[in-house]
């Protein structure tokens, strides 16, 4: 009998440090999940060379359609601003702060709108491309060269109590080789 309880006061032993260990290792993921988080693209200004070949005329063409459907009712972008914006670190880190990701995404009219602590970059606006939605909801822009670009616009509509329904929405694309890129939003 005595080896049997030799054996369990192991066992428990083992047990109880397994546990001990699983548990600080949890603590230590915890300590992490909360630790600051690294700096941000956002923080560090946009570095001309990352995005000086957007400035540039290129052979691709971007169009696209923005619609959302309500009810029985098909919503379009009509009106609205359509963006075209270059990649670099600080536009993933912006495109992920508004719609939680850098591919692709929405973000409904009725959350506040993200901001800025340190405004835009100056770079990020002077090389953003814009145009118009027009009254099928569709927009167009020529001329531009290969990359990857994110595509912005929103389609928002009066709601019920003037609320604003709808929203914005974004897609990332790749441009090359002198190809017309049909997007779809959202």
């Amino acid at each position: 009998m005595k080896p049997f309880a030799s054996i369990l006061a192991r066992g428990l032993g083992l047990g109880l440090s397994l546990g001990l260990t699983v548990a600080l290792a949890g603590c230590s993921q915890f300590d992490q999940a909360f630790a600051p988080p690294p700096p941000s693209a956002l923080s560090q200004p946009i570095q001309a060379s990352e995005v000086e070949w957007s400035r540039k005329a290129g052979t691709n063409t971007v169009s696209g359609i923005a619609t959302m459907k309500a009810g029985g009712t098909t919503h379009t972008c009509t009106g609205q601003a359509a963006n075209l914006l270059p990649d670099s670190a600080y536009a993933r880190a912006r495109m992920t702060a508004i719609f939680g990701n850098d591919t692709r995404g929405t973000r409904a009219a009725s959350l506040a709108p993200v901001k800025f602590e340190s405004g835009d970059d100056p770079l990020y606006v002077s090389t953003l491309r814009r145009t118009t939605c027009d009254a099928s909801g569709s927009f167009s822009f020529p001329r531009v060269p290969d990359g990857v670009w994110y595509v912005t616009t929103s389609v928002k509509w009066d709601g019920p109590g003037d609320r604003v329904e709808g929203g914005s929405m974004m897609k990332r694309v790749d441009v090359r080789g002198g190809k017309l890129v049909k997007v779809t939003l959202p």
